[in-house]
């Protein structure tokens, strides 16, 4: 595994290969500070997004909602973190293009053990894959912050989130940016989320949730074997007693 934070890079154009993302990819806080808001001289309200900038990711769906959001909400900074050179000019110039560039921050790729602290001083994360049936590693790590979620309305999110625990919308521009100016706009709306998302986490997504899971699988399997074994017996049994 890459240790920048293109977590789920996979086979270049695919959204599907590599890594298995279905699997919990939670990172430890490590003692490493940053205060982003100082670094970039912002104090606006701080959208995120991390992983590669490959298109199944859908940065340009993310970066024309941005527009879209800015035109009505312009207290909005939106902070990118990892992809190739390549893929970040490449963005960089689209930026350029829809006027927003001010309020866009491309961050490059950063060590996997800084994640939990980037993602701590966002209010708000983003996933706005628009291709791919798997569910994005991130997801779990952006959970288990604790911090609002916005993601496509798409199998490889809803096979793990609802929107009890996330902010979905459909995939195109309109509707991507109307779940961002609803999150700008209500504080309780993310807090509610954001814990939603971190109870999701600790109860379905952890070591222990995990274990707590395998053994009812193994106490199942236990008792339908003992029954079986049972019932095996019960008949033959029976065979007996009627002289078959």
């Amino acid at each position: 595994m890459k240790t920048d934070l293109t977590i789920d890079a996979g086979t270049r154009g695919s959204g599907d290969a590599g890594t298995p993302e279905s699997l919990s990819f939670v990172v430890n806080e490590s003692s490493w500070e940053s205060d982003l808001r100082a670094e970039l001289g912002i104090n606006n309200l701080l959208l995120m997004y991390v992983g590669n900038l490959e298109t199944y990711q859908g940065i340009d769906l993310l970066l024309e909602s941005f527009a879209l959001t800015l035109q009505q909400h312009n207290q909005l900074d939106l902070v990118i973190i990892g992809g190739e050179t390549s893929d970040i000019h490449k963005y960089q110039n689209l930026a350029r293009h829809l006027g927003i560039w001010d309020n866009v921050h491309f961050l490059g790729a950063k060590p996997v053990e800084h994640l939990a602290m980037y993602l701590s001083q966002a209010d708000m994360l983003v996933s706005p894959r628009t291709q791919g049936k798997n569910t994005p590693m991130k997801l779990y790590s952006y959970l288990d912050s604790g911090k609002a979620l916005l993601a496509t309305d798409l199998p490889t999110h809803t096979q793990v989130v609802d929107s009890q625990v996330a902010m979905l919308a459909e995939p195109n521009a309109e509707a991507f940016s109307e779940g961002m100016l609803r999150l700008a706009a209500d504080q309780n709306l993310r807090l509610r989320l954001g814990c939603a998302g971190k109870h999701l986490i600790e109860q379905k997504h952890t070591y222990t949730a995990f274990s707590k899971k395998l053994t009812g699988l193994y106490d199942w399997l236990e008792s339908e074997l003992v029954e079986n074994t049972s019932s095996g017996v019960r008949g033959f049994r029976s065979l007996e007693v009627s002289g078959v």
